[in-house]
């Protein structure tokens, strides 16, 4: 009965989404291009480029060379390291990668889903570094929705005996893993876009019809896309509010962020719950942490 109920309401949510689109089409087509320009020319290079690479890495046995050097933690090294440079979602994207590839169990994989969940730094250090009156806001907010992930990181950590043996891929060739290696990449960036422009538009629509007060306008567009809603902080005019604002963001995820997780880890014994709770402890070690930084 509950599962007829929320597929009612989707329903009718759809519904009312294409009644808007029909009578906004000239409008909402303006907002996909111009949305679309900017996933092409700022995210799809680094996202296609990290994503095609780490497929490689993977096939080239880089698991097996980094066990080497962290006997069994070489997986999770590789996951974290990874989900640190390339921004979110693709720490469950790794993950997932190497649960199929048999280098990590499902204990690891759902320990893994809960503290992978970076910004990219270079997006921190950037662009959001222009909102504030110093750098130092910025370093104290990498600092710590990183340094928040680390403290989730020794909650229920397996034990390392729970690893499995290494596979080793001999000989792999280029010709073949290349093309599969780029296919992935396309079908997980297509994902991520579809799924980001889909909740683009929906925010968009509210705030075509909706006139709400600064903080709910700005948390509001935040939870449905958080890059747009990062950028629309900079109406807040206090810059340690702006900067908390920013963490919730970040940390939290917007709903697209968790859309494309439970996307990308469906088909498999990977939790989403996992995911969730990874989310709401990171906000509130997070939030803590900057404040004191800032206030040291």
């Amino acid at each position: 009965m509950k599962k007829n109920k929320k597929t009612n309401v989707y329903l009718v949510i759809l519904l009312y989404l294409t009644v808007l689109y029909l009578k906004n089409s000239s409008f909402i087509t303006e907002q996909i291009l111009s949305y679309t320009k900017l996933f092409i020319e700022k995210l799809f290079p680094a996202s296609f480029l990290f994503f095609t690479l780490s497929a490689l890495l993977i096939e080239y046995n880089i698991i097996p060379f980094l066990t080497n050097f962290f006997h069994h933690n070489g997986a999770t090294f590789y996951v974290v390291s990874m989900s640190l440079i390339s921004g979110f979602p693709s720490g469950s994207k790794y993950t997932k990668e190497l649960l199929e590839k048999k280098f990590i169990t499902e204990t690891t994989a759902n320990y893994l889903i809960r503290f992978t969940h970076f910004p990219n730094p270079v997006f921190i250090l950037g662009p959001v570094s222009l909102l504030f009156p110093s750098k130092k806001y910025t370093y104290a907010i990498l600092f710590s929705v990183i340094f928040a992930n680390i403290i989730i990181s020794f909650f229920k950590k397996p034990k390392e005996k729970e690893e499995l043996p290494l596979l080793i891929n001999k000989n792999p060739s280029l010709a073949k893993t290349l093309p599969i290696a780029i296919t992935n990449s396309i079908k997980t960036i297509l994902l991520i876009y579809g799924t980001s422009i889909f909740f683009y538009l929906i925010i968009t629509i509210i705030n075509h019809y909706i006139n709400l007060p600064v903080l709910e306008y700005v948390i509001i567009n935040g939870i449905f896309d958080l890059t747009n809603g990062i950028f629309l902080t900079s109406l807040i005019t206090h810059p340690i509010q702006r900067a908390l604002i920013i963490i919730f963001f970040i940390s939290l995820g917007g709903i697209s962020v968790h859309m494309q997780t439970k996307s990308i880890i469906t088909d498999t014994n990977i939790k989403y719950r996992n995911f969730f709770i990874g989310r709401i402890l990171q906000t509130l070690f997070a939030s803590i942490l900057f404040l004191w930084i800032i206030n040291w």
